[in-house]
């Protein structure tokens, strides 16, 4: 799931391995007046979620945790 939040563009996902779901985000910032997103933090695994959708929502809520704390 990529979306916008703030000057932000978050992409939360979810890596399934053996029947489990690792959250998982990526969070870009728009550093250039070309708005060219530049990485500026990766999760690696957040957390075991039973589902996917459990897993997205997790890394989705980390996400915003991070920016809201990250956002100068």
């Amino acid at each position: 799931m990529e979306f916008e939040y703030q000057q932000f563009r978050i992409d939360a996902s979810c890596l399934e391995e053996g029947g489990h779901y690792y959250a998982r985000a990526k969070i870009f910032r728009r550093l250039s007046e070309d708005d060219t997103p530049s990485e500026v933090k990766w999760s690696g695994d957040i957390g075991d979620y039973r589902s996917d959708a459990d897993a997205v929502e997790a890394a989705r809520q980390w996400a915003l945790k991070w920016c809201d704390a990250n956002r100068h």
